[in-house]
């Protein structure tokens, strides 16, 4: 019987982690100096999510916990970098996507760009019509001009479009966002994906981004101790961006944040690796 005991008492402490793991969602804030940042906009906060594969079943006590988080920190816009939905999702009335999306644009104006699996629900036309319907503004290969409320001053928001292929990726790869002669000259933020490719965002000098947001690694999905993450898809085992922020190493002021994100994937835990909510501070 003690046997019994211990293995119920082991079993139920894995549930209750595994439960933090996956639902405690964690803060963390980031204060990015950008060169040449108008001084109305210096302060100015950004709310970054990624990664919440909404699905069928997704629980909308959880999304309005979410949206309770984020309104807390009173942001002046928000993003999100990709993986909206689970892909191959075809009965998107059924899942919670107007909820969050709607709850978000009346938070702060709402900005996003697609992940792979976002594009690869099954009906694209219906989840962008979902966005646009809801307030979200979806960045395809564009830029646009985002200023804070009244203030003067502004910044070019940028969205780089997931493809389904690698050889479909142009060359540089943001050649098809286009920028007026006056946005060349402003400071830049670049929402994309996937991190992996960090360096070749910054390629196009006329369109480097001072940050670029990212998402899709998951953190590694597990992480261990003193090394980091285990697994991110695009850089394999043990990656090099798994999370957090990083500096180009030629250019110190080109940095890259990436989200642990807030869903799962395809593997349904998490491990040492609670999902996040990221704070921006602009400065």
């Amino acid at each position: 019987m003690e046997w019994l005991l211990i293995l119920i008492v082991l079993v139920f402490g894995l549930v209750i982690y595994l439960y933090i793991q996956n639902y405690y969602l964690e803060i963390d804030e980031y204060t990015v100096t950008i060169p040449k940042l108008h001084n109305n906009i210096k302060g100015k906060k950004i709310i970054q999510i990624s990664d919440t594969h909404l699905k069928l079943r997704y629980n909308e006590g959880y999304v309005n916990h979410i949206l309770q988080k984020i309104k807390a920190q009173n942001p002046d816009i928000i993003v999100i970098t990709g993986d909206l939905v689970q892909s191959e999702q075809s009965d998107l009335d059924q899942i919670p996507i107007r909820k969050l999306c709607e709850g978000l644009s009346a938070i702060a104006p709402t900005y996003m760009v697609t992940g792979n699996h976002d594009i690869q629900t099954v009906n694209f036309e219906e989840f962008t019509h979902i966005l646009d319907s809801s307030n979200v503004r979806l960045l395809l290969d564009e830029a646009e001009w985002v200023t804070f409320k009244e203030d003067e001053g502004g910044i070019v928001l940028m969205g780089l479009a997931e493809r389904p292929k690698d050889e479909e990726i142009p060359k540089p790869i943001l050649k098809y966002i286009e920028l007026t002669a006056e946005m060349s000259k402003q400071p830049k933020i670049l929402l994309a994906h996937r991190p992996e490719r960090f360096k070749e965002y910054l390629d196009d000098k006329t369109k480097a981004p001072s940050l670029t947001l990212s998402g899709h690694t998951h953190a590694g999905q597990m992480r261990i101790p003193f090394i980091g993450g285990a697994f991110a898809p695009g850089q394999g085992l043990f990656p090099k961006f798994d999370y957090g922020i990083f500096s180009d190493e030629e250019n110190q002021s080109k940095r890259l944040i990436i989200s642990r994100g807030i869903g799962n994937s395809t593997f349904p835990f998490r491990i040492n690796n609670r999902p996040e909510i990221v704070v921006i501070t602009l400065n």
